[in-house]
């Protein structure tokens, strides 16, 4: 078994038994590029990425943002400002990564350096940040990037907005940011549903 198959399938002592098998497992990337402690986080296998961490495994400005280490994030920004830019392997930017994991501090930090809100992901989803964050009901990093500039009816890949999936998440605090900031209800995807199809129970 490898690390990789270890995380995707939960197994914390398997994983542990590759590790000490083979030291340089600690940063085996799957099929797509992504490092086994991000992939880790990916399954919500915390107690894996522990592991990985402890093995020692290679922390990099996106796994920073995803593990909320924000004074490693500082770090790396201030050595290299165009890390802001770059996407990962699976195309996602360093503050799509801390808006989907729900670290409001890492966000901040990258919004107050330059980060764009309005970067899009390159992958199939082609999301905005705020897609990234309404899609782990994180509100408060919602908020942020509405301040920030993002339109609340913002598209991503079939034409849904952050509202379609608070929506459908019954995330009701996250639904209320949108809506102060002109989020439309009724707004549909490309196909046909809309926000307020998509509440629970309807």
């Amino acid at each position: 078994m490898t690390a990789i198959e270890a995380i995707k399938s939960g197994d914390l002592e398997a994983l542990k038994a590759v590790l000490a098998a083979d030291a340089s497992a600690v940063d085996e990337r799957d099929e797509n590029g992504v490092p086994a402690a991000m992939l880790a986080l990916y399954f919500r296998q915390q107690a894996c990425a522990d592991a990985l961490l402890d093995a020692g495994t290679a922390v990099d400005l996106p796994l920073a943002c995803a593990l909320g280490l924000t004074e490693e994030v500082v770090r790396f920004v201030d050595a290299d400002p165009g890390l802001l830019s770059q996407r990962t392997s699976d195309g996602w930017t360093p503050l799509h990564l801390a808006a989907f994991f729900g670290q409001l501090a890492a966000a901040g930090f990258l919004l107050s350096r330059g980060a764009d809100p309005l970067a899009r992901s390159t992958n199939k989803m082609a999301n905005l940040p705020i897609h990234a964050a309404a899609a782990t009901r994180q509100a408060a990093i919602v908020e942020m990037l509405l301040d920030a500039g993002t339109p609340a009816n913002a598209t991503q890949h079939g034409g849904y907005t952050a509202l379609h999936s608070a929506a459908q998440n019954g995330d009701q605090a996250s639904m209320n940011v949108l809506l102060r900031h002109g989020g439309d209800m009724n707004l549909a995807s490309d196909d046909g549903k809309t926000p307020a199809q998509l509440l629970p129970g309807v």
